[in-house]
């Protein structure tokens, strides 16, 4: 009970850290626009200029975040449930290879990376009754089992898995833009103030407040998770078997920069950069590097357009 209320208290949380987030970037829409844009640029041209760039940046920003919060995470599929008479069996069971026996034969027939290395166990949540995907873990936070966990977001009040991934790496990528853009306007607008060349100064520290908390989190966004989870991206790899060191030694999903890129992002190169459901592959199953089929040969599924 303890364990549930500790959760339940962290969701809590979650929820008034998105909402705090939201206050914010709704702030800096407004300093951006009026205070600096209406107010303080003294040219027309730069103006609609400033508003239309920002406005496109502010919008791919606010799209993929809000995907991500509200995509809830890929569940394993019911293909994957023991059926009950292997559960009761399981459960009654208590010696462990007895038990590993009854996975490995309900387990035959999924495409499991475990049946090729049989030296790996294969996984089993008692909360959820499924036997674990590749790459699946029982999110404690949201006390569910979710495909290709990357890792709990406590400021998306939710899990950055499979079906949401993309967006969570779109969200990573647009901040930044949108922060130099920002940072790069507010301190043009500074120096007018600094020069003279500005004669209404009532803008004058709100400007100056954005400029220097845009560069700051451009800073912290570029340095922290940029480089981190775009190099994952490309590794093939997430952020919890990173952590863990699942993969230390050999990656067997690694299919090479390119194909890594596709897997998360997809064929179309269209779609890359827009927060649109593109990722290849149904979130149970994974091409491996030692494939001889190209990636897109290799049982490649839209997860939406099969739903």
């Amino acid at each position: 009970m303890d364990k549930e209320e500790n959760n339940a208290c962290k969701r809590r949380k979650s929820r008034v850290l998105v909402t705090l987030i939201i206050g914010l970037l709704v702030t800096c829409y407004y300093i951006f626009v009026v205070e600096l844009c209406i107010f303080t640029v003294p040219s027309q041209e730069l103006k609609a200029t400033f508003l239309v760039m920002f406005h496109i940046l502010f919008l791919l920003c606010m799209w993929s975040y809000l995907r991500v919060v509200i995509t809830p995470p890929a569940v394993p599929p019911e293909t994957f449930r023991l059926s009950e008479s292997d559960k009761q069996l399981y459960l009654s069971e208590e010696n462990p290879e007895v038990q590993e026996q009854i996975l490995s034969c309900a387990a035959k027939n999924l495409p499991l990376y475990y049946n090729i290395d049989s030296k790996t166990p294969i996984k089993y949540c008692r909360k959820c009754q499924f036997i674990k995907p590749d790459r699946c873990h029982h999110c404690t936070a949201c006390d569910i089992c979710i495909l290709k966990v990357d890792h709990h977001c406590v400021f998306l009040n939710n899990c950055v898995g499979f079906s949401n991934y993309k967006f969570f790496l779109l969200f990573l990528l647009y901040v930044p833009l949108l922060l130099i853009f920002t940072s790069a306007v507010s301190l043009y607008c500074s120096i007018l103030f600094w020069t003279g060349q500005v004669t209404n100064m009532d803008s004058k520290d709100s400007v100056i407040a954005l400029f220097c908390m845009s560069t700051m989190f451009c800073i912290i966004f570029c340095y922290r998770y940029i480089y981190e989870h775009y190099s994952l991206v490309l590794m093939n790899d997430t952020l919890l078997e990173f952590n863990e060191g699942i993969h230390c030694k050999y990656n067997p999903y690694d299919l090479g920069y390119r194909k890594n890129w596709r897997q998360v992002f997809g064929n179309k190169k269209r779609y890359w950069f827009i927060p649109i459901f593109s990722s290849l592959g149904d979130g149970s199953s994974f091409p491996l590097g030692d494939a001889k089929e190209d990636i897109e040969k290799n049982g490649a599924i839209d997860c939406q357009t099969s739903k």
